[in-house]
């Protein structure tokens, strides 16, 4: 005999733990977006240089693009299935990282 009970406090866990995952994932992000923007508008108040400013425009846009797609419940579901299946590659050359 199944103990649905047991499976539920197991399933409750499992969300917990995913759910708290997910928003540590989110918390780091904003950190490292914020302290990559804070570097470049020190460096920017220091000198006037074109490719400072678009690196700033840069980190803005990256933060607002992911916004908007963690928002898009149904089309982000789509996307994480697509980056499972290979459909979509994240390789984005670091330096020597390669993020895939």
């Amino acid at each position: 005999m199944i103990n649905w009970g047991v499976i539920t406090i197991i399933i409750t866990k499992f969300t917990r733990e995913s759910t708290q995952k997910a928003i540590n994932n989110f918390e780091n992000l904003k950190r490292s977006i914020k302290g990559l923007y804070a570097i470049l508008s020190i460096i920017a108040s220091k000198e006037n240089d074109l490719f400072i400013k678009i690196g700033m425009d840069n980190i803005e846009a990256l933060y607002q693009n992911f916004l908007e797609l963690i928002f898009n419940d149904y089309g982000f579901r789509k996307f994480v299935r697509k980056i499972k299946s290979s459909e979509i590659e994240l390789d984005i050359p670091l330096g020597d990282l390669l993020l895939s």
